[in-house]
């Protein structure tokens, strides 16, 4: 499938809209990092669904041959190159930035969301997220989770992957689930589905649990670990449950694409 194919099935396929324009690309084509990577397409996202249309665009791309990669981006503050590709950039800035609910001790955004807007929100009812990054005027939500962030308030008050409390999330086939907190008879309920999702809880559930000691001995002894993929966040012994959307957080878009975060303030 060549770029022209690809950008008629992701017009086709989503209600937002499909940029292969050079000012479009090259404004996604850089971070604040030192790296420079010109995406093929640049895709606008109206909502998940949008999101799990692209996935499932790209997959069926991939599976005709084309060497294709996603990428998902927000303010594009990242100093490592995380949102870069030569693919297709995800951006969520221009339609996903609603906050959608500020309850007690608690925020619900999307990702496209600039961390100034939601602390607006948040200090309404007194309330604040301590993990901001030292760019919070020109940051985004998306980021903030995905680079598990945290600034000048992190030794007292932890980084970000603390306050995640629920992710929706598309997963690599393009289905959409929700990573929360499970009780072990939840865990079980979630093992038992016959779907990607299922399998994921499963694999997931066996790695943690026979590899328990030896991920305990690797858990960093540093006060900020931005790494990703903190296996020894999934499972609270102290409440005994289990919450993938501890891992998602610092995985900078590698793992699942999120599209709705709750976070406790």
């Amino acid at each position: 499938m060549n770029d022209v194919d690809l950008k008629s099935a992701l017009t086709g396929a989503m209600r937002g809209e499909v940029s292969d324009d050079e000012g479009a690309r090259r404004a996604a084509a850089r971070d604040t990092s030192l790296f420079e990577r010109m995406p093929e397409l640049v895709v606008y996202t109206e909502d998940a669904n949008d999101v799990s249309a692209i996935v499932k665009e790209v997959a069926r791309a991939r599976a005709a041959g084309a060497a294709v990669a996603l990428a998902a981006r927000a303010a594009g503050t990242d100093m490592s190159g995380g949102p870069l590709t030569t693919g297709v950039v995800i951006s969520f800035t221009k339609h996903m930035n609603r906050m959608l609910e500020v309850g007690d001790g608690f925020a619900v955004t999307e990702p496209g969301v600039y961390y100034r807007d939601f602390e607006k929100e948040t200090l309404k009812k007194g309330l604040i997220l301590p993990s901001y990054p030292a760019s919070r005027e020109i940051a985004a939500m998306g980021g903030i989770i995905a680079n598990n962030a945290g600034g000048e308030r992190t030794l007292e008050y932890g980084q970000t992957e603390k306050y995640i409390e629920e992710l929706d999330v598309v997963l690599s086939d393009g289905s959409q689930t929700t990573f929360k907190s499970l009780t072990s008879a939840e865990l079980e309920q979630k093992k038992s589905q016959q779907t990607l999702e299922g399998t994921i809880y499963r694999d997931m559930d066996a790695l943690i649990t026979e590899n328990a000691a030896l991920i305990e001995t690797r858990r960093p002894k540093v006060s900020k670990n931005s790494a990703g993929y903190a296996l020894w966040s999934i499972r609270d012994p102290k409440t005994d449950t289990f919450n993938l959307a501890k891992l998602i957080c610092g995985s900078q878009g590698t793992l699942a694409l999120w599209t709705k975060a709750k976070l406790a303030l």
